[in-house]
């Protein structure tokens, strides 16, 4: 019966997965912000249903095609025999790596037993309510402030920075809309395919919040990337764990390098980096996302696949020496 259900789940998602605007960039809406526009690409249906076959008689067969088409959409070649980019070696671990491992991880309710687990405390930010569909979901039980997020995916947060304001109606649709999709058929991120797909509303902590990005190799922390804004840009400045600036930039439109370096180190970085290096042991590749507010550590999240592994950067070489942090020998399959 258990069969049955997964595979009828997978069958819905062969037509929810086609909508273009699956990508979750630029989600967080606001209350004012206009209703997005969704078409489905029906041509590619049939395709998806080859893929459902696989999923059902070969999952490693099934992996390692998603990601081929995915990338072949993109312009780009997978080869298992050269793999010397930061990406490269990316998707061989999506592929190789067991998702089961990861599933309680990019799990963002279950995130708080895996901090407990390996730090002995939970430092993500507290979550106000558990709803298992926005039918559930009661003003009346929140505070003036909260965020309402999705557990199953990436970029499914709303804001309500004022309750007599928000528009609930709207913020319902948006997060039903999120609540048919599987974010780990759509995107070939396999680590999401088998999430308990629930909605939690979580404390509001400010408005507007320096991100600090750990990229970890084997363990082990070698870059930090810092995501903020100055003069209402995307600032992404990446440094050496000794914060000094790295020269290694993005190749996209919307993110900028402040030069200046407007970036302190944050005063609990140490707590940080040792936060790091025991939350993604285990892994060959994490990256392990913090704010600080207050002078308090919160772990935001832990991700295996950033950007979905469409990452461009200005020099071809930083991608290379990205690529050669990564022992792929100790992939735990």
């Amino acid at each position: 019966m258990e069969k049955f259900i997964i595979i009828l789940l997978l069958i819905i998602n062969i037509i929810l997965i086609l909508k273009k605007n699956m990508t979750q960039k630029n989600s967080i809406i606001h209350e004012k912000e206009k209703p997005l526009k969704e078409k489905i690409n029906y041509d590619e249906i049939i395709r998806y249903k080859e893929f459902l076959k696989l999923y059902i008689e070969d999952r490693e067969k099934f992996y390692k095609k998603g990601r081929e088409y995915l990338l072949k959409k993109r312009g780009e070649v997978y080869n298992e025999s050269n793999l010397i980019t930061f990406q490269d070696k990316l998707n061989y671990l999506l592929i190789h790596e067991s998702p089961e491992n990861k599933t309680e991880i990019v799990d963002k309710i279950l995130l708080r037993n895996y901090s407990q687990k390996i730090l002995g405390i939970d430092i993500c930010p507290p979550i106000l309510k558990i709803y298992n569909n926005v039918d559930e979901i009661n003003l009346d039980e929140l505070p003036n402030t909260f965020v309402l997020k999705c557990n199953h995916g990436s970029g499914m947060n709303i804001i309500c920075s004022n309750k007599s304001k928000f528009n609930l109606p709207r913020a319902k649709k948006k997060i039903k809309s999120w609540m048919y999709s599987n974010y780990g058929l759509a995107n070939f991120e396999y680590q999401y395919i088998n999430v308990k797909k629930r909605i939690f509303a979580e404390k509001f902590l400010v408005k507007e919040m320096i991100n600090y990005k750990f990229y970890c190799f084997n363990g082990i922390p070698k870059i930090v990337r810092v995501k903020g804004h100055i003069n209402r840009k995307n600032i992404y400045n990446i440094y050496h764990i000794n914060w000094t600036l790295a020269d290694i930039e993005f190749n996209f439109s919307y993110y900028f390098r402040d030069k200046s370096n407007s970036f302190k180190k944050p005063k609990n970085y140490e707590k940080m980096l040792n936060y790091s290096r025991l939350l993604s042991s285990k892994f060959c590749f994490c990256r392990v996302d913090f704010y600080e507010v207050e002078d308090i550590v919160y772990l935001s999240e832990l991700t295996f696949t950033p950007f979905n592994m469409y990452i461009k950067y200005k020099k071809k070489e930083m991608e290379i020496y990205l690529g050669s942090l990564i022992d792929i020998t100790k992939i735990n399959k």
